[in-house]
């Protein structure tokens, strides 16, 4: 009879008890969290392919059934995914976590890579739409605190969901929030002497990585990768590149576009990549570590020039 009860029980308990959930993030940057939190547990599946832009991208039927067949999908927020807003408050049976809103983060209002730090608690999620749409910048994974608080959500919920495995998220949440905090005052100490340094980026990603490491971004070509910047706009940066004298202008990975050339020549500025969504990382526990340490060694590796 008590293999009986056993075998009743097994039948009423979730899927999941028996193997652990299917995890889903919307971008790599997200994908890199994740699978530092389910290192030997389950695998960290991605949504959107490497390089692909969160602000434009439409699903397609391969994203639909990995949506399907997740039980917990990890994703900023709608004010970056906006194609994954009104899907996951559809019929899925993920349990979905916009990580903008459920963790406990530094935000930036946009435009304000500069100016003070806003603090949004978890605690206050179930106010969270009280702001307008867009009113915060949403590349938050690039403040290393934030990725810490990411990572605290995304442990928290799967130990809800998963219990059996509860102290490896437990274990696997430590052990990543020691490895940013290591590599962050590494990549510190390494940007240090360059807070002075002009720099230009691509578009308006940038605003969590220059508040935290004291950058000086003097400007951005455009608002949005998807945005061709206006003649106006690359007049006045042409002048403000060569006011700045011996800078550096960063494109990103799958973005050459030919006016970033024309408008350099004549100019002290050398061209560098940095890469926001973290393309060429190797997914796995030490994925967002070397995501940061990429972006330190490229900006360092450009001034120093």
């Amino acid at each position: 009879m008590i293999w009986l009860a056993g075998l009743l029980l097994s039948l009423a308990l979730p899927a999941w008890s028996e193997e652990p959930p299917k995890v889903l993030s919307s971008i790599k940057p997200v994908q890199l969290i994740a699978a530092a939190i389910t290192e030997g547990v389950t695998p960290a599946d991605v949504l959107l392919p490497p390089g692909a832009s969160p602000h434009s991208h439409s699903l397609k039927p391969s994203d639909a059934r990995k949506l399907y067949e997740a039980d917990v999908v990890f994703w900023v927020g709608p004010d970056m995914e906006t194609f994954l807003d009104k899907t996951l408050s559809g019929s899925t049976k993920a349990v979905s976590v916009p990580l903008m809103q459920e963790s406990q983060l530094e935000l930036l209002k946009m435009n304000e890579g500069n100016e003070e730090v806003h603090h949004h608690h978890a605690e206050e999620s179930d106010h969270h739409h009280h702001h307008h749409h867009g009113e915060y910048d949403a590349h938050i994974w690039l403040n290393p605190n934030n990725a810490i608080a990411m990572a605290k959500t995304m442990s928290e919920t799967l130990s809800k969901l998963d219990p059996e495995h509860k102290q490896q998220y437990q274990d696997n949440y430590k052990a990543f929030e020691k490895a940013v905090q290591a590599a962050d005052k590494r990549n510190n100490s390494k940007l240090v002497d360059y807070h002075n340094q002009p720099m230009f980026v691509f578009h308006d990603a940038y605003g969590y990585l220059q508040k935290h490491y004291q950058l000086n971004i003097v400007d951005h070509f455009t608002v949005s990768p998807e945005q061709q910047p206006g003649a106006k706009h690359l007049t006045q940066l042409q002048e403000k590149l060569n006011d700045a004298g011996n800078s550096c202008v960063f494109r990103e990975p799958q973005f050459q576009p030919a006016y970033i050339d024309r408008i350099i020549e004549g100019t002290n500025a050398h061209v560098a990549v940095l890469d926001p969504l973290a393309t060429d990382v190797a997914v796995g526990p030490d994925g967002y570590v070397e995501f940061m340490d990429s972006l330190t060694s490229s900006i360092v590796s450009c001034l120093e020039q």
